[in-house]
């Protein structure tokens, strides 16, 4: 059913193309889309890579503060983690949703943020290939999964990418892990409102009076993840292009119609964040 109705919602963009008048501007948005995808990649490589540079290093100086009972003194706790994260510069500036210090049970103990959401629960329950992270040994541990906790929206679909490093004292045990990330939704939100700065300047560059309408989402198992003000029915429209297929051999660059609006479409995959995750943009002339 839901096929049949997205279908009906959609236009192949060799349809759009050969409506009256819309060469042109279909044209147009798919060079908008393809501009602002070309953009946004390397900053959302760089964002990717902060956390993981940052990681190691916050989590060092967290290890060196954090008492010998952690959960002991939340309130020093906290102190420590928003100490760590404000004492490396690629965590200070990362663009994560949350830090939070989980001991060795999987707990997360304390955030550096209130109100703490995550405070006394399981991480592992959610994100169990995170318990290498608790391994002396281990370096930066990634997953990928939902937990209500770290959502970024309060409604509606969301999934998160998180990480993880192990804390260790002075003599080297093991007392539990540094762990960030970002919600899925929120990070579409930070990378959309960079392609909306985008497109203003370049307005302001070619004295363009109009500027392009741009939602920007992230995908993944076939789910898209756009701002927490997008359209359902434009996030459902990215999923309905099967992108995973149309990215594999390169980008993609095409055209569609939602709700008689036509967009231009650019979609990359980004294994920086991700296997499997591609980024997508859609644009429309206003």
């Amino acid at each position: 059913m839901r096929s049949s109705w997205l279908a009906s919602l959609i236009v192949p963009a060799a349809l759009v193309a050969t409506l009256p008048g819309c060469e042109d501007n279909s044209k147009e948005q798919e060079q908008a889309a393809g501009y602002v995808l070309d953009k946004l990649v390397p900053v959302a490589n760089e964002d990717a890579a902060q956390v993981r540079r940052g990681l190691p290093e916050g989590a060092k100086k967290l290890g060196e503060v954090v008492d010998s009972d952690p959960g002991a003194n939340l309130v020093a706790l906290q102190k420590a983690v928003r100490g760590a994260r404000a004492s490396v510069k690629d965590l200070d500036i990362a663009k994560s949703t949350f830090f939070t210090f989980v001991d060795t049970t999987g707990i997360a103990l304390r955030s550096e943020a209130d109100p703490d959401l995550l405070a006394q629960k399981s991480v592992l329950s959610s994100f169990p290939s995170l318990k290498k992270a608790l391994e002396p040994s281990a370096g930066v541990v990634e997953a990928w999964g939902e937990m209500q906790e770290m959502r970024g929206v309060r409604t509606g679909p969301d999934t998160q990418w998180v990480v993880a490093h192990p804390v260790k004292d002075k003599e080297g045990q093991v007392k539990g892990m540094f762990v960030t990330g970002w919600s899925f939704r929120r990070f579409a939100l930070h990378l959309e409102e960079m392609a909306k700065r985008e497109l203003l300047d370049r307005a302001a560059r070619e004295k363009q009076k109009k500027v392009p309408i741009v939602y920007v989402f992230l995908v993944r198992d076939g789910k898209a993840y756009g701002a927490p003000v997008t359209p359902d029915v434009n996030a459902q429209a990215i999923e309905g292009l099967d992108l995973a297929n149309k990215t594999q051999s390169g980008p993609f660059r095409g055209a569609l119609e939602i709700t008689n609006r036509s967009y231009g479409i650019a979609a990359q995959r980004m294994p920086d964040l991700g296997e499997g995750t591609i980024l997508s943009v859609m644009a429309s002339a206003i």
